[in-house]
């Protein structure tokens, strides 16, 4: 759930699509990329490209998996 102490007032969802990943939202965006690498290694997946448009970012895994972490707040 949110963290109401967040001192920095931005919020990150983190979803997939490609693979069975039910999406949450984080406080911090390390939080959200902690996350999302320890469901990598959980399922073997691989990093092929990472897109960053400052907000937004969009991670294609080898086997065409996409994960995106977007500001929400």
């Amino acid at each position: 759930m949110f963290d109401y102490f967040n001192l920095n007032n931005h919020y990150y969802s983190l979803a997939a699509t490609g693979v069975k990943f039910k999406g949450r939202t984080f406080s911090s965006r390390a939080l959200a990329e902690k996350c999302m690498y320890k469901f990598f290694s959980k399922k073997g997946l691989v990093v092929d490209h990472i897109y960053d448009d400052k907000h937004y970012k969009t991670y294609i895994c080898t086997n065409g998996a996409r994960f995106y972490i977007n500001r929400v707040y």
